[in-house]
């Protein structure tokens, strides 16, 4: 049905206007003839107006979309429209009321095209759905335009010293392959925006900053060759981190604090809670750094795990600390178990050395008064040594803060009998000044390092320098 009316339209225009029909016939057969002229001894291996001027390559370009980029290959891809201009003086014609010709892709394989190619360029591609989506444009002073819809994957080597909160620079190197600036010179077009970005470019991880570009020179063995350049400013967004690595690891942190409120004479609490607060910042370690490449430095990331790992296991060694200085004996009072069988002999048998006779057995077995002096000073002597440490905790108690720390940290031995005898066996082990102690002192130590965590790594920023001199090309 619509092939008939299409026909009897054609048909009806033809008959009732013979002049008007005539017209678009001739219209036809013209630009039919006029290509046909052009393409007419035309060899596309020879650049235009070769021996005698350079051919000035015009180019911009619109990004359509923006992503992804990989840390792990240090890459990005985006999605182009890559718009070249030049002029061929053996394209021109005359042709009345006609001054372009739009063409398809097939009229660029019978013409000269500059040999453009990315330089830092990697698995680029021209779509072909439905279509191979290019086209050319051609004047009749014999300039060119022609579009392409490319999508360029190229290399970006990054610095991620601060990440995630860095900002990179992803370059795009545009040049010819083979042609020196005496054949072909790129430019970046005048009068428009060089590097356009679309409206709707998003992506999940950054934001799309300004874009710089230049005209630089570089060399190859042929000599010296035209390149353009690109330099795309992007700053990493931090709230995926925030949710996924920061927020959890202050929790895990600040869990590991509970145990300072345990009660010591629980050591297995204490001491699971510990490892388990230090086993899940390391899970979360390792999880944030399978998509990062094995760079030799630390990140930002990094530096903030290692902080939360330290204070994790500053809260576990705290623990130890306070059970080999301070825990004396279960808390209903009274000796520990072991303590008893060492009391004890091993056969249940009492040991004599425990403590001396007393003296109405010395009086009644021992006659020899030199034997009986000999045991009274021995008694005296135990009297003296259970007396002594009290003498060692009042020592060390007037002693620094500083030192007393230091005796804690070496694992003094008469530091900790002296921190032993001088407590309370009735009233079993009360709440331990260290203990009370850390519960102010890591919170606040922890604040701190972290305002000033944040404070370098948001505020203080390096300066990126771009390379916009001559570079050299195979």
């Amino acid at each position: 049905m619509e092939r008939s009316t299409v026909f009897l339209t054609f048909i009806f225009t033809v008959l009732l206007w013979p002049g008007r029909g005539v017209a678009m016939l001739s219209d036809h057969t013209t630009v039919t003839r006029v290509l046909d002229n052009l393409l007419s001894g035309y060899n596309k291996e020879v650049r235009p107006g070769i021996g005698r001027q350079t051919v000035m390559v015009d180019t911009n370009m619109l990004i359509k979309s923006m992503g992804p980029i990989s840390e792990n290959d240090m890459s990005y891809s985006m999605q182009v429209y890559f718009r070249q201009r030049w002029r061929d003086e053996r394209l021109q014609f005359n042709m009345t009321n006609v001054t372009q010709f739009t063409l398809s892709n097939r009229f660029m394989n019978h013409i000269w095209k500059p040999p453009t190619y990315f330089l830092n360029g990697r698995r680029s591609k021209l779509h072909n759905i439905t279509v191979p989506n290019q086209f050319v444009r051609i004047e009749s002073n014999g300039n060119i335009y022609m579009s392409k819809r490319l999508t360029i994957h190229a290399r970006c080597p990054m610095r991620l010293a601060r990440y995630p909160m860095d900002a990179q620079v992803c370059p795009l190197y545009i040049g010819s392959y083979g042609y020196t600036t005496k054949d072909v010179v790129y430019r970046w077009l005048k009068g428009a925006p060089a590097v356009d970005v679309d409206a709707g470019v998003t992506m999940s991880q950054f934001e799309m900053g300004e874009i710089d570009y230049a005209n630089t020179t570089g060399y190859s063995r042929l000599g010296e060759t035209s390149h353009l350049c690109v330099y795309m400013h992007m700053r990493r967004a931090v709230g995926f981190f925030l949710l996924e690595t920061y927020v959890p690891c202050y929790l895990i942190v600040s869990l590991s604090w509970v145990s300072f409120w345990i009660n010591r004479d629980a050591a297995p609490a204490r001491v699971l809670l510990g490892v388990t607060t230090i086993l899940s910042l390391a899970a979360v370690g390792m999880t944030v750094r399978e998509g990062l490449p094995r760079v030799p430095y630390a990140t930002a990331l990094d530096v903030f795990q290692y902080m939360c790992l330290v204070y994790a296991m500053a809260a576990l060694i705290e623990y130890a600390a306070v059970n080999y200085f301070t825990k004396l004996m279960p808390k209903e009072g009274g000796l520990d178990e072991e303590e008893e069988e060492e009391e004890e002999g091993y056969d249940g048998e009492v040991l004599e050395e425990a403590c001396p006779p007393p003296l109405n057995v010395i009086l009644t077995d021992k006659e020899d008064e030199r034997e009986r002096e000999t045991l009274l000073d021995n008694r005296f002597r135990v009297i003296e040594v259970e007396e002594q440490p009290t003498s060692y905790a009042t020592t060390y108690t007037t002693l620094s803060c500083g030192k007393l720390f230091w005796r804690c940290l070496v694992g003094n031995w008469s530091y900790r009998m002296a921190r032993v005898m001088s407590a309370d066996p009735e009233g079993g082990n009360s709440v331990s000044n260290i203990d009370m102690i850390c519960r102010r002192l890591f919170p606040s130590t922890f604040i701190i390092l972290n305002l000033i965590y944040w404070f370098i790594y948001l505020y203080f920023e390096p300066e990126i320098n771009l390379d916009r001199t001559k570079f050299i090309t195979t």
